[in-house]
């Protein structure tokens, strides 16, 4: 591939996942409130974020593969495309709910204190969290292959970077959300 091809469909997207990665960071920061309304959310926050950043990367890059074999086709009717969102849909499901339940078991380890109504909250905020960033996600991450190969970019060079930074905005943004309705209501 020409290293100028690369250089040029990288680096715009490179710059604005510092800037995706700065809004994260003002997001986080406003969330102070609800981190202290429910206890435990500290600790899901990277490994809810980190999910969401490997569930959609990972499809960005089988559609970029499958697309590259002549699989992908315009539109969302097509066999890989549909299979793709709904695997990632229910890994979104499935890993936000199955979250909390680790941090709890690992909490005995660690010997903190979390208490049952904690772990129920926390695990309806996170798959919540899960399968709704999940569902947007998911069609973002169908539009950003889209997009690639309607202007003839390879998908593969932006869309992992892409995707993990509107992921951290876009997980955070729900989670707070939830957090903040959920944790309001309960506590």
């Amino acid at each position: 591939m020409n290293r100028k091809k690369v250089l040029f469909e990288t680096l715009p997207v490179l710059f604005l996942c510092v800037l995706g990665g700065a809004l994260s960071g003002f997001i986080l920061g406003g969330m102070v409130n609800v981190l202290q309304l429910v206890p435990g959310l500290i600790a899901l926050i990277p490994a809810i974020i980190d999910m969401r950043g490997n569930i959609s990367s990972t499809m960005g890059s089988r559609m970029g593969s499958a697309y590259h074999h002549g699989l992908v086709e315009e539109g969302l009717t097509s066999k890989v495309t549909m299979e793709n969102l709904k695997s990632s849909w229910v890994l979104s499901l499935f890993v936000g709910a199955i979250l909390p339940l680790i941090f709890w078991i690992t909490s005995f380890f660690f010997h903190f204190n979390v208490g049952l109504k904690s772990v129920i909250l926390l695990t309806i905020i996170s798959a919540l969290t899960g399968i709704t960033s999940g569902f947007i996600l998911s069609l973002v991450t169908y539009s950003i292959v889209m997009v690639a190969i309607k202007f003839e970019m390879d998908p593969d060079n932006i869309s992992g970077p892409l995707l993990t930074t509107v992921g951290d905005v876009l997980t955070l943004s729900v989670l707070f959300f939830f957090a903040y309705l959920i944790g309001g209501v309960l506590f």
